[in-house]
């Protein structure tokens, strides 16, 4: 079942986050601070969402996405997991369709999502082409030397 991520919710996304094998240290240590901003403030004042996957009280994955501010309903999905033991089942791509359908309700036309470009990441574009996303573009050495930034769009909504 899918939802809404609650506060109670942050150790265990993050264990999770750690568990996938793909997410650095400092990267799961930003989860943290996202999560608190979120339930703080990001929540309400800018309209950030938060859904969690979950199974028998067990938190199998889940999907952080955003309205970018000052664009014209674009939308940024931040983060998207799913547990080890948990991929290659459908989550993601459950989670990915969730997310993508509760954009468009709110209007959204353009989802964006940025990921490494190194090998460990291949998979994870893979996914995104799987899911009908456009490779974007390339920034080449944008989280650190030889790991650059692959930007992947789906369109939503209308022209």
């Amino acid at each position: 079942m899918i939802r809404p991520a609650t506060p109670a919710d942050t150790a265990a996304l993050l264990d999770l986050t750690a568990g996938t094998g793909f997410f650095k240290p400092l990267e799961v240590e930003t989860l943290e601070g996202v999560l608190n901003d979120f339930f703080a403030s990001n929540r309400d004042d800018y309209g950030h969402r938060a859904f969690v996957w979950e199974h028998d009280g067990r938190p199998l994955g889940y999907v952080y996405h955003a309205p970018e501010e000052m664009t014209d309903r674009t939308w940024y999905l931040w983060w998207i997991a799913v547990a080890a033991d948990q991929q290659g089942h459908g989550i993601g791509g459950k989670l990915l369709a969730f997310a993508e359908a509760d954009v468009r309700e709110l209007g959204g036309r353009l989802l964006v999502v940025e990921t490494s470009t190194t090998e460990h990441y291949e998979p994870t574009r893979q996914f995104y082409l799987k899911h009908n996303y456009t490779a974007a573009g390339r920034i080449a050495d944008f989280y650190a030397d030889g790991d650059g930034m692959a930007i992947f769009t789906k369109r939503l909504g209308a022209l």
